[in-house]
């Protein structure tokens, strides 16, 4: 694998350094759900926890952090937990965040009583296989999930995507960014199908006017988008149409990372 810089989440959602094929860069997802003061607990993690994993990422415990919103369900989080490689994952434990690092660094207490927060799924460890970025950092990002049983397709197809569609448009589409992964834990099969969501890719947007535009059909009006007409006859000459079984959308927000 060529040496690859992604910088989501610095640019976009995540900040790393692939530097050989065998060190795999692996992001843990976290989801969370919040009851009461949602504000106060964005600034919270603005303020608090971003500033403990900062220290963690200084003394290289773990390669980053980071924080969206959904967009339809705002008072739901999903975290990053950024690791180099499945090595600093195993050895990595959560005392980063502690009160006496937080009284180190001349933290503020958060208000705790205003909001309660719980997670609402099991923790998940995804690998960034590639992306494509802009110059701009996107502010709101669809994640696309997809059921594959078949990874090398599932690979080729999105890399087709990055190759033919996002890079030839990175210099008029500024803060149009992308990646993809692939769920290397809690994946479940039932006669030879996947039975959860496996794959994983975000594309990014400078704004939510942008993204919903992405989206709006208008009629009458003809595709002149020719990336995509050769990348549509790429997949079908290589039989790759039929790589995902299914695929489901979502809206985020980008909060914040400790690269910011």
């Amino acid at each position: 694998m060529k040496n690859l810089i992604l910088t989501l989440f610095c640019v976009l959602i995540f900040n790393l350094a692939i530097a050989q094929e065998d060190e795999a860069y692996l992001i843990q997802f976290h989801y969370m759900e919040v009851t009461g003061d949602t504000e106060e607990f964005i600034k919270t993690n603005k303020e608090f926890y971003k500033k403990l994993a900062q220290k963690g990422v200084a003394e290289e415990k773990w390669a980053g952090w980071g924080m969206m919103q959904s967009w339809s369900e705002p008072n739901k989080f999903l975290f990053f937990h950024h690791f180099k490689s499945p090595k600093q994952y195993a050895a990595f434990d959560f005392s980063i965040f502690n009160n006496d690092l937080a009284q180190e660094l001349g933290l503020e207490t958060p208000n705790w009583e205003t909001f309660e927060a719980k997670g609402i799924a099991p923790l998940e460890i995804w690998q960034i296989v590639d992306n494509v970025l802009s110059e701009q950092q996107s502010s709101y990002f669809i994640m696309n999930e997809f059921k594959f049983t078949d990874r090398q397709k599932f690979v080729d197809l999105n890399r087709l995507w990055g190759e033919l569609v996002m890079k030839p448009q990175q210099k008029e589409n500024i803060g149009a960014n992308w990646a993809f992964g692939m769920k290397l834990t809690n994946n479940h099969w039932e006669d030879g199908q996947m039975v959860n969501y496996n794959g994983i890719s975000f594309d990014g947007f400078p704004s939510i006017e942008a993204l919903l535009k992405s989206a709006t059909y208008i009629d009458n009006s003809p595709n002149q988008n020719k990336y995509l007409e050769t990348y549509m006859k790429e997949i079908e000459e290589r039989q790759l149409s039929s790589a995902s079984d299914a695929r489901k959308q979502s809206i985020w927000k980008f909060i914040d990372d400790s690269w910011n």
